[in-house]
């Protein structure tokens, strides 16, 4: 009888050792990048540039432009071929700018009064927006 009681122990122990199972089952050591838009907006107000992101897709891009602040303001984007694109926008309008834009950094400004002391970028107005 003792006999039997060990191996039945011995049996009920082996069957509930889990011997993992080759099921083809692979973990990922990295995550996946990111997927990159074309379209951000951009918040403006005395003095700051507040972008939705500071990194984009390369290729066609949508940036919209808010002026929530109290005094007039552009927001200009020059591109590697040297076009420039600028909406202007008085208190309380919004206006879009599309560009395309080459893998790279750009600096996305308001240029009122540029060359002055009272330039707007000088003042803070300005970002850096890198195309991947």
């Amino acid at each position: 009888m003792r006999r039997l009681a060990l191996l039945t122990c011995a049996g009920l122990l082996s069957a509930s050792v889990a011997v993992p199972a080759a099921s083809g089952r692979r973990h990922r050591l990295r995550t996946p990048p990111a997927v990159l838009g074309h379209t951000l907006t951009v918040d403006e107000s005395e003095w700051t540039l507040r972008p939705s992101k500071t990194v984009v897709a390369a290729g066609a891009l949508t940036l919209r432009v808010y002026n929530r602040g109290e005094d007039d303001h552009d927001m200009l984007l020059v591109t590697r071929d040297g076009a420039r694109h600028v909406v202007a926008l008085k208190p309380g309008e919004s206006g879009t700018v599309q560009a395309d834009v080459a893998p790279g950094h750009y600096t996305v400004i308001c240029s009122l009064f540029a060359g002055t002391p009272d330039s707007h970028e000088v003042k803070g107005m300005a970002f850096v927006l890198t195309a991947r």
